[in-house]
């Protein structure tokens, strides 16, 4: 089956939409209550707005399909524009569409995975700054993804060391960066704030603001281990292809090289995303499988072992179609 995703053909385009229709069957299948992990202002606003539509429940199953189906596709772009892999392929997003696809909450839209899209424009502007004539635009740029990310989740806003630490490994260090990225993270904020006071609706933003505030980060840190229990296996396949990416890693481009470098940076933060998540894991998973479907794809990308391979991935399928159906 791997072989069908293993060329950037418009038959791969095709076989990644029905394998995404077919592992994100559930909600059509069975009722499955939807359970969402908001504590940010926007996101608020706008699942406030949206379960009020008479088929939210569909609404919701169908928008989020289309929302991890996009993400993937934006991540296998940035895989190919830049030439992350040796070969070309839609690897990238098979895994993303797989890794978002495990758990029946990652089923339903939710303001991490709207989020989401904002953190994978702001890398995909990042991979653009060794090449930039004017790197200072790409990151303020990144820094108003990011705040546009914020708003949607609190969490994301960890990825502020992955911006300023990736511009000093693709330029140099330079304080107006700095400057840039925090000046776009506030852009977004104000514009809303901007937006509210002009609809005589800014106490009840404050309100929202206060609310969303009213949360704890340290003590949530915990672990359901039977949810885990596929991510050993993932583990495995990404400390192999990460020794196998280490082993050529002077082979590549000095651009490929520091790409890389921030894909394994965006791994380590986004591990710290998953375990501030007050759903650990689950609605973390989504920014976690931007980094972790490129690294995973590599795994998979040669037909050597194909059968290995092959029961590797029918191993997570299973998983997801057993978390689905059965727990």
């Amino acid at each position: 089956m791997l072989n069908l995703f293993r060329n950037n053909s418009i038959f791969a385009f095709v076989f990644l939409i029905v394998f995404a229709v077919l592992i994100r069957l559930l909600p059509f299948l069975v009722n499955v209550p939807i359970d969402l992990n908001i504590n940010a202002p926007l996101a608020q606003v706008t699942f406030n707005w949206i379960t009020t539509f008479e088929d939210y429940y569909y609404f919701s199953a169908v928008s989020a399909s289309f929302f991890v189906f996009l993400e993937a596709w934006l991540v296998n772009h940035i895989v190919t524009k830049h030439s992350i892999l040796n070969k070309d392929s839609f690897l990238p997003a098979l895994f993303f569409v797989l890794l978002n696809s495990l758990y029946p909450q990652q089923l339903f839209l939710s303001p991490q995975l709207i989020g989401n899209l904002f953190i994978i424009f702001m890398f995909y502007r990042l991979c653009n700054l060794y090449e930039a004539e004017r790197p200072l635009y790409i990151v303020l740029d990144s820094g108003l993804y990011l705040g546009l990310a914020v708003l949607f989740n609190y969490d994301t806003l960890v990825y502020l060391p992955f911006i300023l630490i990736s511009v000093v490994l693709m330029t140099y260090f330079n304080i107006r960066f700095l400057l840039a990225s925090i000046f776009g993270i506030l852009l977004p904020i104000y514009l809303l704030c901007v937006l509210f006071f002009l609809n005589d609706n800014l106490n009840d933003l404050i309100i929202i603001v206060n609310k969303s505030l009213d949360r704890t980060y340290l003590n949530q840190i915990k672990f359901n281990w039977i949810k885990l229990i596929p991510w050993i296996l993932i583990t495995g396949i990404v400390l192999l292809s990460g020794i196998s990416l280490q082993t050529n890693y002077f082979k590549n481009k000095v651009k490929t090289r520091r790409i890389l470098f921030t894909v394994a940076l965006f791994i380590a933060i986004s591990i710290l995303l998953v375990l501030i998540e007050d759903h650990n894991i689950v609605f973390g998973i989504c920014y976690l499988a931007v980094p972790v479907s490129i690294i995973m794809a590599n795994y998979f990308i040669s037909s050597r072992l194909a059968i290995l391979k092959e029961t590797f991935f029918f191993l997570m399928i299973a998983a997801a179609i057993i978390y689905q159906y059965f727990i």
